[in-house]
């Protein structure tokens, strides 16, 4: 049943399209995630198949085969139309030294609990756009999350009412959600984007295998957007600068009760020989504040990835962001932070990564607890007005990623956090509330299909 509704999407998507044979990056954020995918080479063995799986990166040693070792071996063809089934599965685990009673890792996320988890059964079915040969083409793009990460994509008018309250998930822990649904025209160096999609603010991002840690910088959970409704253009006005535009409704919003527009743009530049990389987006608009009037968000983020040598690479991020009259009339909140992260390829299976965050919530309006029965969530603490754990946020992160395979990674990670704030409400952001710095280890494996 599932398959024939993942099809029946597939058809739809089909039915407003040509054909095509030009992959267009879907991606317009530096690093992915910090650091792109391992990419296998076949060690003399172009190409392999799926019959004949042994010896280094899935090659039996015959070469002449007609998979391409790199790539992850697909579930599905590609249907006529040049639609793609694609999707992956993620789960793992993480040990949280303070043993909370809750077993919730406080302010830590995507991994937020101490205890097997099922992040995500990500599905992907997709047209990807041709405009090489100057000719108008038209695709798009339906994703479909389902796993405890579920939360931290909701938009309000979808998986959520229009008021914000609880929609369509009915689960504490598990749900569904569909972060993106668009449709993609283009032209030459121009291609347009019209529907519900990932934010272009920031690094990390919310596909696992895009992303090199398991769990989260505070600046990708509580500083930037997940999604956005509206319209993004983008325009690759020559081979090393990208101009993006467009127009959107809100923070994670697809459809509210009230709306205003707002801005998304940014520009991305890499060097002739691709060994740096950098990115600066904003979003200016309105959102609700603390009273539910309209007052002016904006952010900002500047990203930069410097290839240092041939195994190391580093990548540095800087958010900054502000609401104006949040609590009453000229009195504002903002929030903003630095993130660094350093990778070095091992070899082909292995690389190792380092994480360092520091995340200022300057008036303790952003970090919380997502989950409604998470003790620190903001609607379970007496006499909370507004204000959660004012000041900073360290972290960090020490991992590896494992890639035996193309469709298989796994990645074991080691994470100190600490606050150093004064919490008005007495609770602190970890051990259910009752202290400010935690430990955890934490491991995930992802399976590509």
């Amino acid at each position: 049943m599932k398959v024939n509704w993942l099809l029946a999407l597939a058809t739809v998507v089909a039915s407003i399209s040509g054909s095509a044979s030009y992959v267009r990056a879907q991606t317009y954020t530096v690093g992915t995630g910090g650091e792109p995918p391992i990419r296998f080479t076949a060690n003399g063995c172009a190409n392999c198949n799926s019959t004949n799986l042994s010896g280094d990166c899935g090659c039996a040693g015959a070469c002449g085969c007609d998979v391409d070792c790199s790539e992850p071996i697909r579930l599905f063809p590609v249907f006529p139309g040049n639609i793609t089934v694609t999707g992956w599965l993620d789960a793992g685990g993480t040990a949280n030294a303070h043993s909370p009673i809750s077993n919730y890792n406080g302010t830590v996320t995507f991994n937020d609990r101490d205890e097997l988890m099922m992040n995500q059964a990500y599905a992907v079915i997709q047209r990807e756009i041709n405009t090489r040969d100057y000719v108008w083409d038209i695709g798009g793009r339906i994703d479909i999350l389902y796993g405890t990460d579920y939360i931290f994509t909701q938009a309000t008018g979808l998986e959520l009412e229009r008021d914000g309250t609880t929609g369509w998930n009915n689960r504490t822990f598990y749900g569904v959600a569909m972060p993106q649904a668009y449709l993609e025209f283009g032209y030459a160096d121009l291609s347009v984007r019209v529907g519900h999609f990932y934010t272009i603010i920031g690094n990390e991002v919310v596909t696992a295998p895009d992303n090199f840690f398991y769990s989260h910088a505070y600046t990708r959970q509580y500083g930037e957007p997940f999604t956005h409704t509206g319209v993004l253009t983008t325009y690759n006005l020559t081979d090393q600068l990208v101009l993006l535009n467009g127009i959107h409704n809100g923070w994670d919003v697809f459809d509210r009760a009230r709306e205003r527009a707002a801005y998304l743009g940014g520009v991305t530049w890499t060097s002739s020989d691709e060994q740096i990389t950098l990115a600066a987006t904003t979003s200016i608009g309105d959102e609700p504040n603390l009273n539910d009037v309209f007052t002016n968000r904006s952010i900002y983020s500047l990203v930069a990835s410097l290839q240092l040598t041939e195994n190391l690479r580093y990548v540095i991020q800087h958010d900054s962001a502000w609401q104006r009259d949040y609590f009453a009339q000229d009195v504002d909140a903002e929030w903003y932070g630095l993130n660094q992260y350093l990778f070095y390829t091992i070899n082909e299976r292995w690389t190792a990564g380092l994480r360092g965050e520091w995340f200022r919530d300057d008036d303790g309006v952003r970090v919380s607890g997502i989950r409604a029965t998470n003790p620190i969530n903001t609607g379970n603490v007496p006499g909370y007005a507004g204000t959660l754990f004012p000041g900073n946020f360290y972290e960090i992160s020490a991992g590896l990623n494992w890639t035996p395979h193309p469709n298989f990674r796994v990645r074991p990670e080691l994470r100190w956090d600490w606050y150093d704030g004064d919490a008005p409400t007495g609770l602190l952001p970890f051990d259910d509330g009752t202290d400010d710095f935690q430990f955890t280890a934490a491991c995930d494996v992802i399976v590509l299909w």
